[in-house]
């Protein structure tokens, strides 16, 4: 038998080995992780700026409008039920009715001027007046340009479910939320229920 000269042999090239295919799709899978975890963060760092330039376009497409109105409504009203309830007598039991009364809701269009970029900005740079409020007419009026937000002071950010993101910003919470169009604001929870 003839021996074939080893330079004339064709060899074919070795597949390439497991570990580099998988060492791939483990740096692409960390590339995606990375991203879905700061995009949060940036997402309430460009709301910030949209706040402070007073951008109603980029704040409009950074919040959801009826999500944050109906949850302000909801805890305004349990709070001032809550005061009321603590200082009980006719006149209360009177403007109990008014606050729960479904024609022409009125705090409810209280609320509404308050859920606008201006007032966003001025209740996230200070929420205390809102907070301290002890009737309707102790709410604070929106006459005075809101001092600007400060997200050095904010304490926490974190994720609190797979589309919730939280951050705690002078003692209340920015609820972010992601949906078709991005990380949105859709809850300012003002942390009220211990005022009861």
């Amino acid at each position: 038998m003839r021996e074939l000269d080893p330079a004339l042999t064709i060899t074919t090239p070795a597949p390439p080995p497991r570990r580099s295919r998988l060492g791939l799709v483990v740096a692409i899978a960390v590339v995606v992780l990375l991203l879905y975890a700061a995009a949060p963060y940036y997402s309430v760092w460009r709301f910030g700026e949209a706040l402070r330039a007073h951008d109603m376009d980029a704040i409009a497409a950074r919040v959801d409008f009826g999500d944050v109105r109906g949850s302000l409504k909801q805890q305004i009203r349990d709070h001032f039920e809550g005061v009321l309830k603590k200082n009980a007598s006719n006149q209360n039991d009177l403007v109990a009715q008014f606050l729960t009364a479904a024609a022409n809701d009125p705090l409810g269009q209280l609320i509404d001027m308050y859920i606008t970029p201006e007032g966003l900005a001025a209740l996230i740079a200070d929420p205390n007046p809102i907070r301290n409020a002890s009737s309707i007419s102790a709410l604070p009026s929106l006459a005075e340009s809101p001092r600007p937000v400060d997200w050095s002071i904010a304490r926490r950010a974190f994720f609190t479910g797979p589309r919730e993101f939280t951050l705690d910003h002078e003692g209340i919470k920015l609820r972010f939320r992601l949906d078709g169009k991005g990380w949105r604001l859709h809850e300012v929870d003002l942390e009220l229920e211990s005022r009861k």
